[in-house]
């Protein structure tokens, strides 16, 4: 009993006194629009980027345009669904990689969290590649921002389909994933070679973002309320408790969002780097790498009052 009051204390003080200035600046005129990729089935931090992005949307800043799904586990599209409709956005497209990846990764927590309240399963939830032609075609031009917290063969096809659509309609691509020698998310199921065709040919800016390590949140979510599929995800992947996680993808997030300004800067010299051997030079408003400006303690701060918002709906 004495461990969960000082839960709730915790939680209780990051909602209540957590200074004005963490949650950023004045809301924009126009929220950023966002489609989000993710490969959401062996790492938690793909949940709670999407509940960061949520609560982003309840505030103005984004509006979500769909999210796509760029690994194979029957599970996923149904747990991505799932979260989607607690946030009362049970409407969002939810696209789906129709491809064959080799060993695919195991989840602790996607069929428990697809086994909350949701529409989609992976049968007749659309391919990924329809949705980013359906959603983009009806954007205006240069006004859509990508983050992918996942590997990139969704990008890599949408690519080879539509190039024209995306140098057209999007403003910006981020990626999760290591600046040098990642080892997951840009070469994980031999897809380095795809990791490379993006980086290589996507036509508008990108920037890569790995900061996030020793960003650890989501221990608080054991003060919201049992019907939130965000909660259940981290209960299942700590194994029947709440902890702190590395925070890698919600922090993608933020930046996708804030972009250069109080809280990251865009670093423009240098170099990236791929397991391959394959190496891209770093250059202002093209290809850039994600630099923090605030301290470890103030993206913990944020993430977790933003991972613990209440749904508005």
């Amino acid at each position: 009993m004495a461990q969960t009051m000082g839960r709730a204390s915790v939680a209780l003080l990051l909602l209540v006194t957590l200074p004005a200035h963490t949650n950023e600046a004045a809301v924009p005129d126009e929220p950023k629009r966002v489609i989000l990729e993710t490969d959401m089935t062996f790492d938690v931090d793909d949940v709670g980027a999407l509940a960061v992005l949520h609560a982003l949307a309840d505030d103005g800043r984004a509006k979500i345009l769909a999210v796509n799904y760029n690994e194979v586990h029957e599970g996923g599209a149904g747990a991505i669904d799932a979260i989607n409709t607690f946030y009362g956005r049970g409407d969002l497209p939810v696209g789906v990689y129709r491809g064959e990846l080799p060993d695919p990764d195991p989840s602790r927590y996607l069929d428990h969290v697809a086994a909350f309240p949701r529409r989609l399963t992976a049968d007749n939830a659309p391919d990924a590649l329809d949705v980013y032609r359906h959603v983009l075609n009806d954007q205006p031009d240069a006004s859509v921002t990508i983050v992918s917290v996942g590997f990139l063969n969704n990008l890599a096809d949408l690519l080879h389909a539509e190039a024209d659509l995306v140098a057209n309609k999007v403003e910006r691509l981020v990626v999760m994933g290591g600046r040098h020698n990642d080892g997951f998310n840009l070469v994980r199921h031999g897809l380095v070679e795809t990791t490379q065709e993006v980086i290589e040919n996507w036509p508008t800016p990108l920037a890569i973002s790995d900061y996030g390590g020793r960003v650890r949140t989501g221990a608080t979510l054991a003060d919201t309320s049992a019907d939130n599929p965000v909660r259940e995800a981290y209960f299942r992947w700590f194994g029947g408790r709440f902890e702190g996680r590395s925070s890698w993808d919600q922090v993608a997030v933020l930046y996708a969002i804030y972009g250069a300004g109080d809280w990251f800067e865009d670093v423009a010299s240098g170099t990236g780097s791929l397991r391959n051997g394959y190496s891209w030079q770093l250059k202002p408003g093209w290809r850039t790498y994600v630099g923090p400006k605030r301290s470890e303690h103030e993206f913990v701060d944020l993430i977790e009052r933003l991972m613990v918002e209440p749904r508005r709906n």
